[in-house]
């Protein structure tokens, strides 16, 4: 291989990915053995996408929420290094402790990889010595642009940035300052979907952290954009002449053992994730009182399960979160019953010679039985009551807020067992190592859709030990969280399609399923038009049947007789019933519909709607009611040119049983019904006949996904 890594690759070669000395050793030395292949496989892809897009393009790379987001921009640096990057920039975090988190982690893991292979720059540190930071950005800038360097002095050298304008600014201006041209740098913006957006771009203004990503970017004519986040929809709907929309996405897969909000809040988990009661949620309020039976309760699984650790002989490290509130104020209060009981319980066991505690040991056994039922692998009681001494003597209780001062940076190295309380600052993009137990009474608030799911500090790679873990959530966040599986579930199979060569990003019109309660994200950033459609419990008709390019009666007929999977049934009020199955139901309604009526908003969410449906439950029953078979129909078309496609209930009197209207000619054991109306449609005030017209409606029910939010105009 020689020293070919070690050049700069021109931007007018053809883009090809180089896995030297800095990946390879990153591979072997830092990821663990079965994870090899699907960084290798997406290393390569980010960097292959950035390079085939060029410079000054941003790029979007979507994980998941724990998903080992930062395994995956190390890698790709690793990455960049052997393919001629002489600087890489890495903008992470909005606290000091986020930052001090990802640097320690970044240091040592590149280190460990090439150990005479970078260069660590912390504007944060330098600060003290006028010029350090710049001088230290020349050199390398030097090093990469003579050809004659040796290899020994060509290092990559990594940035450190806090996403805080100050330290944004001073380092734009010594990139401005130097000779950065023929330089490589790949910037990655971790979180991005957090600060560094406009929020001021609807008031043509600019927010002053954005103001300088955009003078930092102008700084670095040849630089790579990695925008990195679980949470797309910020990026994703900011204007698409945006600079920082994004030009290309990557969809980052987790890893095997990963357990996710399909795992957590799909069916047969209510024993790990539990609502917290309403009387607890009360009990949360008032400090004065006793703790929330719930949060005791959540204490001592968590004990329970560090005590298990213990008693294996191999002790790792477990943590408990507690999250309830934003705000700093209510911290205090939960941060004092867990020290309370904290106390109460280490000075019962440390004296249990001489009293033994026997209702304590009572209640730490329902602990541990309820452990058992979903993890049956937990270590017999006697030998996690021997151990929970240990655990209960080395236990660290943090409050990470800044009501005491500066937000404390937590040491993982200290000891083996947390308890963290805690809100923003232990919030998105936050890590909690062996992180167990959640206790999180804290409620739904806006119903922003990326803020809620950022909470998830519970997801990562637990499969090992899920049955260990707890998650207490106020009822609505619950129902939040659930909805959210769909939604993103959804987006991602969109941005997938997308990733593999569909269409192209920018051209992508957005759209995404989301419960009518959600806000996808702050509306202070959303630069795309967009609109809301509700398709369930509904009826979605068109009441403009007259129309130039509507079907044939007779196309609609044979396209529904070729579709459907059963025979048609007479029913009770004269109708006729048949069925398709589900993954034939969005065929039906393109063969059947006017072209004109599916770009319709109502019309485009319901094909959405049958497509999801059609990925989902493929064999599910759509039942086709053809209404009122061989009799004559009229309808007379109103002066907008719609008409009431629906014919009303009639009351039932002495003779006849009456008919409760059309909209209650439904199955209710279906996914959806659609009904196919056959009427003559007059004029309004002559009665004079203008066409024969078939037209569909169809019904979504409640139980069915509730919304979509769709880009509108250009």
């Amino acid at each position: 291989m020689g020293n070919e890594y070690m050049r700069p690759i021109s931007d007018d070669r053809a883009p090809t990915v180089t896995m030297g000395p800095a990946f390879l050793g990153f591979l072997e030395k830092v990821v663990p053995e079965e994870a090899r292949d699907a960084i290798r496989s997406s290393s390569v892809q980010v960097l292959q996408r950035a390079l085939e897009a060029g410079p000054g393009a941003t790029g979007l790379v979507v994980g998941r929420v724990q998903s080992g987001k930062t395994l995956s921009y190390e890698g790709v640096a690793s990455l960049a290094r052997d393919n001629g990057f002489g600087l890489v920039v890495v903008i992470s975090g909005i606290s000091n402790p986020l930052l001090a988190q990802g640097e320690r982690r970044l240091r040592g893991d590149l280190s460990v990889a090439e150990s005479d292979g970078w260069i660590f720059i912390s504007p944060a540190e330098s600060q003290q010595v006028p010029g350090a930071v710049r001088n230290q950005l020349a050199a390398v800038c030097e090093n990469w642009r003579d050809p004659d360097t040796p290899p020994a002095y060509k290092k990559s050298a990594v940035v450190f940035l806090l996403k805080y304008h100050g330290r944004l600014a001073a380092f734009a201006n010594d990139c401005a300052s130097l000779d950065m041209s023929g330089v490589r740098v790949l910037v990655i913006d971790d979180e991005a979907d957090q600060a560094s957006l406009n929020a001021q771009a609807k008031k043509n203004k600019e927010t002053t952290t954005y103001a300088t990503l955009r003078m930092l970017r102008e700084a670095l004519p040849s630089h790579y954009y990695l925008q990195y986040t679980a949470t797309p929809q910020a990026p994703l709907l900011i204007s698409i002449q945006d600079t920082l929309s994004p030009k290309y996405v990557c969809v980052l897969e987790p890893g095997d053992g990963y357990v996710g909000g399909e795992t957590y809040f799909g069916p047969g988990n209510d024993r790990i994730v539990i609502s917290i009661s309403d009387e607890d949620l009360l009990a949360a309020e008032d400090a004065a009182g006793p703790p929330p039976t719930s949060l005791r309760r959540a204490f001592m699984e968590f004990l329970v399960g560090a005590a298990h650790v213990a008693a294996t002989g191999k002790p790792s490290i477990r943590s408990m979160l507690v999250h309830p509130s934003r705000e700093t104020l209510g911290h205090g209060a939960f941060t004092y019953w867990l020290r309370m009981l904290y106390d109460d319980w280490r000075d019962k066991l440390s004296h249990q010679e001489e009293a033994p505690p026997e209702k304590l040991k009572a209640e730490f056994s329902a602990a541990w039985k309820s452990l058992a039922e979903t993890f049956p692998e937990i270590r017999p009681i006697d030998e996690c009551w021997a151990s929970l001494k240990f655990v209960l003597r080395n236990l660290e209780i943090n409050e990470i807020n800044t009501r005491m001062g500066e937000t404390p940076v937590v040491q993982w190295e200290k000891t083996k067992s947390y308890v963290l309380v805690g809100g923003q600052a232990i919030d998105r993009g936050f890590t909690v190592e062996g992180l167990t137990v959640t206790y999180m009474p804290r409620g739904t608030g806006t119903w922003t859709a990326d803020t809620i799911q950022q909470r998830a500090r519970f997801f990562g790679y637990k499969s090992d030990y899920l049955g260990l873990c707890r998650v207490y959530l106020e009822p609505q966040v619950l129902d939040a969280f659930r909805n959210y599986v769909q939604h993103e579930r959804d987006m991602l199979s969109s941005l997938r399609e997308i990733a593999a060569g569909a269409e192209s990003l920018p051209e992508w019109r957005r759209k995404f399923l989301l419960d009518p309660r959600f806000k996808p994200t702050r509306a202070a950033v959303i630069g795309i038009a967009t609109a809301r459609v509700k398709t369930s419990d509904r009826w979605i008709a068109d009441r403009f049947p007259v129309r130039e390019d509507a079907r044939e009666p007779e196309k609609v007929w044979v396209a529904i007789d070729e579709l459907r999977t059963s025979d048609w049934v007479r029913t009770r009020y004269g109708h006729e019933r048949t069925s398709v199955a589900a993954h034939q139901a969005l065929v039906l309604l393109e063969q059947t519909a006017p072209p004109s009526l599916l770009g319709e908003r109502l019309f485009h969410a319901l094909s959405l709607s049958l497509a999801r449906l059609a990925d989902d439950e493929p064999d599910a029953e759509v039942a086709v009611v053809r209404m009122r078979p061989g009799q004559a129909s009229y309808r007379s078309e109103r002066e907008d040119g719609s008409v009431q496609v629906f014919q009303g209930r009639t009351p039932a009197s002495a003779r006849e049983g009456g008919y409760p209207g059309d909209r209650a000619v439904f199955e209710p054991s279906a996914r959806i019904t659609v009904q196919f109306h056959h009427f003559e449609v007059r004029a309004l005030a002559t009665g004079t006949p203008l066409a024969a017209a078939v037209t569909s409606a169809w019904r979504v029910p409640e139980s069915s996904p509730s919304g979509w939010l769709i880009q509108v105009g250009n």
